[in-house]
Protein backbone atom coordinates (compact mmCIF):
# COMPACT_ATOMS: atom_id res chain seq x y z
CA UNK A 1 0.00 0.00 0.00
CA UNK A 2 1.13 3.01 -1.15
CA UNK A 3 1.70 6.46 1.31
CA UNK A 4 2.02 10.27 -0.02
CA UNK A 5 5.25 9.93 1.31
CA UNK A 6 6.34 7.28 -1.28
CA UNK A 7 7.97 7.83 -4.83
CA UNK A 8 5.31 6.11 -7.35
CA UNK A 9 8.24 4.96 -10.10
CA UNK A 10 7.40 4.59 -13.31
CA UNK A 11 9.59 2.50 -16.31
CA UNK A 12 9.66 4.35 -19.74
CA UNK A 13 9.53 1.73 -22.39
CA UNK A 14 10.76 3.42 -25.06
CA UNK A 15 14.42 3.52 -25.42
CA UNK A 16 16.85 6.43 -27.23
CA UNK A 17 19.65 5.63 -29.21
CA UNK A 18 22.63 8.34 -27.85
CA UNK A 19 25.52 6.82 -29.52
CA UNK A 20 26.23 3.93 -32.41
CA UNK A 21 23.42 3.01 -35.38
CA UNK A 22 20.70 0.67 -33.82
CA UNK A 23 21.31 -2.92 -35.30
CA UNK A 24 24.62 -1.93 -37.40
CA UNK A 25 27.87 -2.47 -36.32
CA UNK A 26 31.02 -0.60 -37.76
CA UNK A 27 34.37 1.02 -37.71
CA UNK A 28 33.53 4.42 -38.01
CA UNK A 29 33.01 7.55 -35.52
CA UNK A 30 29.03 6.84 -35.84
CA UNK A 31 29.51 3.06 -35.09
CA UNK A 32 30.32 0.17 -32.60
CA UNK A 33 31.09 -3.11 -32.21
CA UNK A 34 29.57 -5.23 -29.21
CA UNK A 35 30.08 -2.21 -27.04
CA UNK A 36 30.66 -2.98 -23.43
CA UNK A 37 31.48 -0.62 -20.61
CA UNK A 38 30.58 2.89 -20.41
CA UNK A 39 30.68 5.65 -18.31
CA UNK A 40 30.13 9.45 -18.22
CA UNK A 41 32.15 12.48 -16.51
CA UNK A 42 30.80 15.56 -15.29
CA UNK A 43 30.27 17.46 -18.77
CA UNK A 44 27.89 14.73 -19.35
CA UNK A 45 30.04 13.09 -22.03
CA UNK A 46 29.80 9.50 -23.11
CA UNK A 47 32.57 7.38 -22.63
CA UNK A 48 32.31 3.73 -24.53
CA UNK A 49 34.66 0.86 -24.09
CA UNK A 50 34.06 -0.90 -27.85
CA UNK A 51 34.56 -4.23 -26.92
CA UNK A 52 34.88 -5.76 -30.48
CA UNK A 53 36.98 -2.73 -32.09
CA UNK A 54 39.40 -2.66 -30.02
CA UNK A 55 38.97 1.38 -28.87
CA UNK A 56 37.12 3.42 -26.09
CA UNK A 57 35.16 5.85 -27.63
CA UNK A 58 34.30 9.51 -26.38
CA UNK A 59 30.90 11.32 -27.35
CA UNK A 60 30.61 14.65 -26.57
CA UNK A 61 26.83 15.57 -24.72
CA UNK A 62 24.41 16.00 -27.96
CA UNK A 63 27.27 14.49 -30.56
CA UNK A 64 26.01 11.45 -32.66
CA UNK A 65 30.12 11.27 -33.59
CA UNK A 66 32.35 9.06 -31.03
CA UNK A 67 36.53 10.22 -31.14
CA UNK A 68 38.57 7.19 -30.27
CA UNK A 69 40.78 8.49 -27.15
CA UNK A 70 42.71 4.92 -26.72
CA UNK A 71 43.51 2.36 -29.05
CA UNK A 72 42.93 2.71 -32.62
CA UNK A 73 41.07 0.03 -33.60
CA UNK A 74 43.73 -2.76 -33.91
CA UNK A 75 43.88 -5.46 -31.54
CA UNK A 76 47.20 -5.83 -30.48
CA UNK A 77 48.88 -6.07 -26.91
CA UNK A 78 51.60 -2.78 -27.85
CA UNK A 79 51.24 0.36 -25.65
CA UNK A 80 49.23 1.77 -28.57
CA UNK A 81 46.72 -0.97 -29.02
CA UNK A 82 43.99 -2.45 -26.43
CA UNK A 83 42.39 -6.07 -27.26
CA UNK A 84 38.47 -5.99 -26.38
CA UNK A 85 38.32 -3.28 -23.65
CA UNK A 86 35.41 -4.04 -21.51
CA UNK A 87 35.23 -1.26 -18.75
CA UNK A 88 36.69 2.63 -18.37
CA UNK A 89 37.18 4.30 -15.02
CA UNK A 90 37.93 8.45 -15.59
CA UNK A 91 39.93 10.04 -12.28
CA UNK A 92 39.79 13.73 -11.65
CA UNK A 93 42.64 14.78 -13.97
CA UNK A 94 40.60 13.34 -16.98
CA UNK A 95 42.90 10.10 -17.39
CA UNK A 96 41.75 6.96 -18.27
CA UNK A 97 42.16 3.39 -17.17
CA UNK A 98 40.90 0.67 -19.24
CA UNK A 99 40.26 -3.00 -18.26
CA UNK A 100 42.37 -4.14 -21.88
CA UNK A 101 40.49 -7.60 -21.51
CA UNK A 102 41.70 -10.22 -23.79
CA UNK A 103 45.37 -8.44 -22.53
CA UNK A 104 44.57 -9.26 -19.23
CA UNK A 105 46.41 -5.75 -17.97
CA UNK A 106 44.78 -2.40 -16.55
CA UNK A 107 46.04 0.45 -18.90
CA UNK A 108 46.51 3.85 -17.56
CA UNK A 109 46.17 6.37 -20.72
CA UNK A 110 46.75 9.83 -19.89
CA UNK A 111 44.18 12.22 -21.95
CA UNK A 112 45.21 12.77 -24.83
CA UNK A 113 48.21 10.89 -25.24
CA UNK A 114 48.18 7.93 -28.02
CA UNK A 115 49.72 5.17 -25.61
CA UNK A 116 48.62 3.41 -22.83
CA UNK A 117 51.01 2.50 -19.31
CA UNK A 118 49.85 -1.05 -17.88
CA UNK A 119 49.59 -0.94 -14.65
CA UNK A 120 48.26 -4.34 -13.51
CA UNK A 121 48.54 -7.44 -15.41
CA UNK A 122 51.16 -9.05 -17.07
CA UNK A 123 49.58 -8.65 -20.83
CA UNK A 124 49.76 -12.81 -20.46
CA UNK A 125 47.06 -15.30 -19.79
CA UNK A 126 48.37 -17.16 -16.63
CA UNK A 127 46.92 -20.31 -15.68
CA UNK A 128 46.82 -21.37 -12.03
CA UNK A 129 46.97 -25.12 -11.69
CA UNK A 130 46.66 -26.88 -8.33
CA UNK A 131 48.31 -30.12 -7.51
Amino acid sequence: MLTDTEPVLRWNTTGITVAGINGSSGKTNIRLYFPFGIIMDYGNNLYIADYGNHRVQKYLFGSSFGETIAGNGTNSSSPYHLSNPSHIIIDANGDYYITDRTNHRIQFWRHGEIFGTTLAGTGKKTIDVAF
